[in-house]
């Protein structure tokens, strides 16, 4: 599932996190998130609307993310 987020290198055989483009929408646990940019490490910062209707940014793990379906409802 997560291969889609995910590129092998021709070189290594190590597994890199494919760097998503800013304005990309994404799942991220039960929300759909906006991928405003990298972060520090493994990281990319995310901006979501919480339960409580505030907007967040939050710093999270590239594999976290799950890639959208073809409908968003």
């Amino acid at each position: 599932m997560h291969a889609v987020f995910v590129r092998r290198s021709a070189s290594r055989k190590t597994r890199e996190p494919r760097k998503l483009p800013r304005g990309t929408l994404a799942r991220y646990r039960n929300r759909i998130v906006e991928v405003l940019g990298e972060a520090r490490g493994e990281r990319v910062m995310i901006r979501s609307i919480h339960d409580d209707g505030i907007e967040r940014r939050t710093a999270v793990k590239w594999t976290s993310l799950l890639p959208l379906s073809t409908e968003l409802f």
